[in-house]
């Protein structure tokens, strides 16, 4: 009886397969997996039936595929490193909040560290990446990840347009990204038992109830340095701890890098020295004026760099819309720009909130260096206002 509930269903499993590629429509290549034809089968045709009898529809109807047998790799060690995140729920000050939990492993020692975070944007991200490569005492040449939006924009597996804040990021610290395949969890198996261990050996602290941020993530480095010496590195034999000591060795160095970003865009600064970024307008040195800069978006800042260096900084997200720095408008011209307009007397009073008299009236103070007895001093000011 449990076979017949996928009747009806027959032409929407193979559009499935054919969907997937599935091997056994085309008599070579990779079989789908009954489960995610199933998981398709509820989402988008409305399937109440069980998943053994579309287990039981796939062998009777397209046999039993053949095994495939799956190649062990073991990376040498400073090669790669894989990174996943998950949710977990516990209490901070009082409030109960789910947090998102990056795990990273370096694959050949197996040293494993997580790191906690309130927000998964694209600088929680980054800055997740920064704490664990700090946890494992240098950066991995590969970082493998999974296909979270932070870190790809579309695609996947070696086929992957990366996100282009996170291939800047990367860029910077000398590593290479890469993505895993399309439902292919075992392209990261490495991470993922990490996420099992995590669950397994940190549960306890996550169901505490915790002050602030920073005392539960002390804990969570604490227990993860304690597993080090509990744990075997299979490659090695020796404990965990020891395996990373030998593979920190072939780490590359962690490079400064001044803040993380979640947004790099490139933008040509204007005749009035200005640049647009995120619907507000900001200033420039006149120097780079027709030029390409780039603009990067930090945690409450809008770094814009050219030739290699920062030459501006403003404050992101003002409730102003034009943002200006004075000083961007000085200075000599150069080959290709000349400098804007001096100012005039004028423009430079109404600049400073001063009339002509109010003016005058400054120019009677005197200088701060120069006032040796503050009485005389007040006398000269109050004879300049009558």
């Amino acid at each position: 009886m449990d076979g017949r509930l996928v009747d009806g269903y027959e032409a929407a499993i193979h559009g499935i397969l054919e969907q997937l590629g599935d091997g056994r429509l085309r008599g070579e290549g990779r079989p789908a997996q009954a489960r995610q034809v199933y998981e398709i089968l509820r989402r988008d045709y409305g399937f109440s039936g069980s998943y053994k009898s579309v287990v039981r529809h796939l062998a009777r109807r397209y046999g039993t595929p053949p095994l495939r047998a799956l190649r062990r790799v073991e990376t040498p060690p400073g090669v790669q490193a894989q990174h996943d995140g998950f949710e977990v729920e516990t209490t901070v000050a009082g409030e109960r909040v789910r947090l998102p939990v990056r795990v990273g492993t370096l694959s050949h020692s197996r040293a494993r560290f997580a790191w906690v975070s309130r927000s998964a944007d694209q600088l929680a991200w980054q800055t997740g990446h920064l704490e664990l490569f700090r946890r494992y005492g240098g950066v991995p040449l590969w970082v493998r990840i999974d296909n979270l939006k932070t870190g790809v924009a579309r695609g996947a597996g070696p086929t992957a347009v990366l996100n282009r804040a996170y291939q800047r990021f990367a860029r910077e610290l000398g590593f290479e990204v890469d993505p895993c395949r399309a439902r292919m969890g075992q392209d990261k198996g490495k991470a993922e038992r990490s996420v099992r261990i995590f669950r397994d050996h940190f549960g306890d602290l996550v169901g505490q109830g915790w002050s602030e941020l920073a005392p539960f993530q002390a804990a969570l480095d604490e227990r993860a340095i304690t597993l080090l010496g509990r744990l075997t590195c299979p490659v090695t034999g020796t404990s965990v701890e020891e395996a990373l000591r030998a593979e920190r060795r072939h780490l590359q160095p962690l490079r400064r890098i001044d803040e993380p970003f979640d947004v790099i865009v490139s933008r040509r600064v204007s005749l009035d020295c200005l640049i647009s970024f995120e619907g507000r307008r900001y200033s420039v040195p006149f120097a780079w004026v027709g030029r390409e800069v780039e603009v990067l978006g930090t945690h409450g800042q809008v770094v814009i760099r050219a030739g290699g260096e920062e030459i501006a900084r403003h404050p992101r997200r003002t409730e102003a819309l034009l943002v200006l720095d004075p000083s961007h408008f000085e200075g000599e011209s150069t080959e290709r720009v000349l400098a804007p307009t001096p100012l005039g007397r004028r423009a430079r009073l109404q600049l400073a909130g001063l009339s002509s008299a109010s003016r005058h009236t400054l120019d009677l103070l005197p200088a701060v260096d120069a006032v040796a007895r503050p009485i005389d001093a007040y006398v000269q000011f109050l004879e300049a206002l009558r």
